[in-house]
């Protein structure tokens, strides 16, 4: 199977390409009649004025791409046909019918509705702020600035989807304007609330479902000055306790809005959101994952006495000395100590000055501020993570100008976006994990057991007491993770766009320069003899450059190359002092090229579009390794009219990491699937690592099949439904125990009137027995997948009320 898979992928390139290009001529030929369409090239300069922020009452909201500016891949406001990337726009509309962020936290597979290409980790749902993206973890970004205080968009809060009015998923890295500072596939660029502009309005609503499911909230805003002065505020409320046993959701979260508008020739808007947590750390639900749980739902019983419970081989008894029959287990079932701790305040304020100078110059400056304080102790697995007042100030300064030009008596027409961005991160983190949640046995052993401070080997693995942490709460001074740092990004960065043959033709090309200054330190509570700091200077550059053709005015082709150094990062989005200077030059890259189609005079939009990218792993004992991904997507979003809509996606993508240049393979908690041990004798949480060599992805489809659809009545009554298929997923490098193909149904009724909304949401409406991996592709927790594994949400409901004023 390996071999064959290989096969495939040394091919898999030239192939994607060629594929896409027959489907171009096939889709060119099809369509080739003349057909009118409403959508132009730029007429204007992407930035000439200031256009009034103002957000209407809920209404029909077209899904289609070419109804909404994206500003999310190059700074500033542009049609998907003149955006050369793979996007996908999720507004309101959108965000409601596949249920994103209904349950208060990122359901696993909800954006995977929205589009194929993104998931979120099942057991990180309470701490992740972006989904993985083409199989790595995304970056996060609020209203143009990165959100640095995680590692790969882990480690964060509870996210609260209640400050976002709608956000852009990109695929592939971000370009000059934007920066990154870790390595990525993709990003999500999060637009948060605006002011009401227009008049007051308002809105309460609750949220019940089943399984515990309850949230609640309210939404006000309105002109303070007419014209001038707006303001917006919202209150999210969540007791969730959710279908798996031991574990709970509680948030409050407030968010405000105000924008100031004195003259028609400068604007202000500042944002803020202050929110606070109180909730269970997943990471490990159902342990134990066999081809027999996965196929029959019956799991390996048996289990060591507390004192014995051990990570490695070292003092750890076969598997076979322990383990018992296998019975039939309820999909609630957990691993998950009762106790364990989830405690999150977090802070965010930004600031958006425009300044339009004259109708050739603007000038942009966006601060942003991030704060937050958690603790995480998980003591099933154990990994103890507490972030101590972590925090990051941003501040991107833009100078945006245009132009015309002659060049042999060709008009050009030239936008420019240039200037400045610095950032300062400070980081006080504290880490520790030993793997060892297979040891437990969910069906017949007491959950209160569920506890590696019970047993005698605790002390074994160097761990020292977190200062002001709970009881409990331990870490291990040089494991990649803990870490105190403070650090400066100092960024300029130029962009220029170019437009030729009467806005046929379009180049991008942009560059970035960041200059990093970084102290790391072990944090206080280190003993002196482990004391280790770094002080280091960093230069990484970023170039990208990007064409679009459009030979017709509803048709685009495009080729778009992203280069770029990033860092590795610790927990926290710090640097660890143990880092070697190759964690900070991580090589980036992007190729894609690919065509889109505005059809059916505006009604019809279909894009295809094959990638190569080249990127690293953020691994916590081993150097960063290489990792290469090559996919073909296509997407189309039909919508004749307000009435009706559907939305497809497919794709098809392979990674590789490249594990040949190290003395050792990938590492995970165990190395085998439990059945496997208790047959040939092996021990449980082995923490091993396999061979050097190159390994496709684990718990990632090579396909994946989205679709949505809804037809909405005069009268306000409505229907959606939508559906997802995934391929087969390994769980671990050596490719024996798998998740067969699957897939999940979700619907939903909805009523609209201008005083109430209602939506009914039906999930998993066949009732699938589906499963997920504990890691998606490349997340950090992939680690898990042999020992955790997460039973996926079986047939349930959950309503919605809206009071509109």
């Amino acid at each position: 199977m390996v071999k064959s898979f290989f096969s495939l992928k040394k091919n898999f390139f030239s192939s994607s390409f060629y594929l896409c290009f027959k489907a171009i001529l096939l889709i060119w030929g099809f369509f080739l009649s003349p057909i009118e369409c409403k959508t132009e090239p730029l007429d204007s300069y992407p930035v000439t004025s200031l256009p009034e922020v103002t957000v209407e009452e809920s209404r029909v909201e077209s899904i289609l791409q070419t109804e909404q500016s994206i500003s999310s891949v190059y700074g500033t406001d542009y049609n998907i046909m003149d955006t050369p990337r793979t996007v996908t726009p999720i507004n309101q509309t959108l965000m409601k019918s596949a249920a994103i962020g209904s349950q208060g936290w990122p359901d696993p597979l909800s954006i995977t509705m929205a589009t194929p290409a993104a998931q979120f980790d099942a057991s990180e749902l309470y701490e992740m702020s972006s989904p993985i993206i083409r199989g790595k973890p995304g970056l996060t970004f609020i209203n143009g600035i990165e959100q640095n205080v995680n590692n790969d968009g882990f480690f964060n809060p509870p996210w609260n989807f209640n400050m976002v009015e709608n956000f852009d998923l990109v695929e592939g890295p971000p370009g000059a304007i934007f920066g990154a500072t870790q390595p990525s596939n993709g990003y999500v660029n999060y637009i948060t609330k605006q002011p009401y502009f227009d008049k007051f309005r308002g809105n309460v609503w609750d949220t019940t479902g089943m399984y515990e499911n309850y949230m609640w909230g309210a939404d006000i805003g309105g002109p303070i000055e007419k014209g001038k002065l707006a303001y917006r505020a919202s209150y999210m409320g969540i007791n969730n306790r959710l279908y798996y046993q031991y574990v709970r959701n509680e948030q409050q979260n407030f968010y405000f809005a105000l924008g100031y508008r004195p003259t028609e020739n400068y604007q202000i808007d500042f944002y803020s959101d202050f929110g606070t947590a109180d909730y269970t750390p997943i990471e490990l639900l159902l342990n134990r994952p066999t081809q027999s749980l996965i196929n029959n739902g019956l799991y390996l019983t048996g289990f060591l006495p507390p004192p014995e419970v051990t990570a490695g081989t070292e003092n750890n008894p076969p598997a076979n000395t322990y383990l018992n029959s296998e019975l039939p287990i309820s999909r609630r079932a957990t691993v998950k100590y009762p106790a364990d701790i989830g405690q999150a305040t977090f802070a965010m304020s930004q600031v958006i000055q425009r300044i339009h100078v004259s109708d050739n110059l603007d000038i942009v400056n966006n601060t942003f501020f991030w704060y937050q304080d958690q603790t995480a102790i998980r003591f099933e697995t154990y990994e103890a993570n507490v972030f101590k007042g972590d925090y990051e100030i941003d501040n991107r300064t833009e100078i945006r100008t245009n132009f015309d030009s002659d060049f042999k008596n060709t008009k050009l027409t030239h936008f420019i976006d240039s200037g400045f961005e610095f950032r300062f991160q400070r980081t006080l983190d504290y880490q520790s994990e030993v793997y060892l949640g297979n040891s437990w046995d969910a069906l017949t052993e007491n959950p209160q057991l569920f506890n590696f401070l019970l047993s005698n080997n605790f002390a074994n693995f160097g761990l020292y007491p977190i200062p002001g942490s709970p009881a409990g709460g331990f870490f291990i001074p040089l494991n990649d993770e803990t870490n105190q740092t403070q650090f400066f990004r100092l960024s300029p960065f130029y962009q220029h766009q170019l437009e030729l043959m009467e806005k046929k033709i379009t180049f991008f090309i942009g560059t970035r320069l960041d200059s990093y200054f970084v102290h790391s330190q072990t944090p206080p509570g280190t003993p002196t003899f482990l004391f280790q700091s770094l002080n280091t200077k960093q230069l990484n550059p970023l170039v990208n450059a990007a064409i679009i053709y459009r030979p017709t005015s509803w048709t685009s082709l495009y080729f778009n190359y992203n280069w770029q150094y990033t860092t590795n990062a610790s927990g926290g989005g710090g640097y660890s002092p143990i880092f070697p200077a190759t964690a900070f030059h991580l090589l980036n890259q992007l190729i894609e090229g690919g065509v889109k189609f505005n059809l059916l005079r505006d009604k019809c939009y279909f894009a295809i579009s094959g990638f190569s990218e080249d990127t690293f792993l953020g691994n916590i004992e081993f150097p960063s390794t290489p990792a290469s991904f090559q996919g073909l997507e296509a997407n189309i979003t039909f919508q004749p009219d307000r009435h009706f809509w559907i939305r497809m996606g497919y794709l098809l993508e392979q990674g590789v990491e490249d594990w040949s240049g190290f003395p050792e393979g990938p590492e995970m908690a165990q190395t085998y699937s439990t059945n496997f041990a208790k047959i040939y004798g092996l021990p449980l949480n082995n923490n091993g690592t396999f061979p050097p060599g190159k390994y496709a992805l684990i718990g990632w489809p090579d396909q994946v099949f989205s679709g949505m659809m809804t037809y909405k009545f005069d009268s306000g009554l409505g229907l959606t439904i939508g559906a997802l298929v995934l391929s087969d997923q390994y769980l671990g490098y050596d490719y024996r125990t798998r998740i067969p193909l699957q897939f999940v149904m979700n619907s939903s009724i909805f009523y609209s009137s201008p005083k109430w909304e209602t939506r009914f949401n039906i999930f998993n409406f066949t009732n699938q027995k589906y499963w997920l991996p504990a890691g998606v592709g490349m997340s950090p927790t992939r680690e898990l997948d042999y020992t955790s594994i997460v039973p996926g949400l079986p047939f349930w409901v959950q309503g919605t009320v809206v009071y509109k004023f």
